[in-house]
């Protein structure tokens, strides 16, 4: 997993979560994952904060300002967590000085193993380079274009032109009226 770095579509697959998910921790700023060309990377570290995140929300039901908090304090402590190699992290919130704290855990080691098992995911959901196509793509338009044609028939061209035409005079037509009532 070192040295890995995905993108969203990738990352919420080792994470077994919707990319839109995993998208909306990062438009609000709960997740800060690096950014190149237009597209967010997500190294190691990243998907570890991204899963303990996910199991706050889940468990928790936080608002996004109390989450982003969280995980910026996972965040800070994440160095001294990877030295101590601790099975659980366990979070402590005191929202006043006059209430007793909140103590609850995350199993970080078993978080860390998912994420390891799942990486194999990541190959399934391989994104294409803008602007290419996949091998055969060429050949593969070609067979659906010549299976639609059988499916046709014998349909000369100037039938499919006027049928074209005609279908494009029936969208003209305003679907929307607006009258006033007395």
């Amino acid at each position: 997993m070192v040295g890995a770095t995905l993108k969203l579509k990738q990352a919420s697959a080792v994470l077994k979560v919707q990319p839109k998910d995993l998208q909306n921790l990062v438009q609000f700023g709960v997740l800060k994952p690096k950014r190149v060309e237009g597209a967010y990377l997500f190294d190691a570290n990243t998907l570890l904060t991204a899963k303990v995140a996910l199991c706050l929300k889940e468990s928790l039901g936080t608002g996004t300002n109390v989450l982003t908090k969280l995980v910026e304090a996972f965040q800070a402590s994440q160095k001294q967590l990877k030295k101590a190699n601790s099975e659980y992290v366990v979070f402590t919130c005191r929202f006043s000085a006059n209430e007793e704290p909140i103590k609850f855990g995350v199993p970080l080691r078993s978080m860390e193993e998912q994420i390891e098992q799942n990486m194999g995911r990541a190959e399934l959901y391989r994104d294409l380079p803008r602007g290419r196509k996949r091998l055969g793509w060429k050949k593969e338009f070609l067979a659906r274009l010549s299976d639609a044609a059988k499916d046709l028939g014998d349909i000369s061209e100037e039938e499919i032109l006027k049928t074209v035409r005609a279908y494009r005079r029936e969208r003209r037509i305003p679907e929307i009226t607006v009258d006033a009532e007395s």
